[in-house]
């Protein structure tokens, strides 16, 4: 899979905030699970949590889906290590 199948928008928002809202429309067109081997394959490890008050619809139309990386302790942890620095 080439990484233009999911917006570079996704990959700056993951890049600035460990996360991103990257919604329904993405997340139905690739598939929970192709979502995130895309993401990983990238060196984008994430989970994907779906926030709704729908239990039995995969896709619910009222979610928020964002995916989180992993490696998202290891931004903050550095970001607080650079904070300290500055006193």
């Amino acid at each position: 899979m080439a990484k233009k199948t999911i917006p570079d928008w996704v990959y700056q928002c993951l890049d600035q905030y460990g996360n991103c809202a990257c919604g329904r429309n993405l997340t139905k067109k690739l598939g929970k699970e192709g979502l995130i081997q895309e993401l990983e394959a990238n060196g984008y490890p994430c989970e994907l949590e779906i926030l709704s008050d729908s239990t039995d619809e995969e896709y619910p139309k009222e979610g928020t889906y964002i995916v989180v990386s992993k490696n998202r302790e290891i931004l903050l942890d550095s970001e607080d290590t650079e904070n300290e620095e500055d006193y």
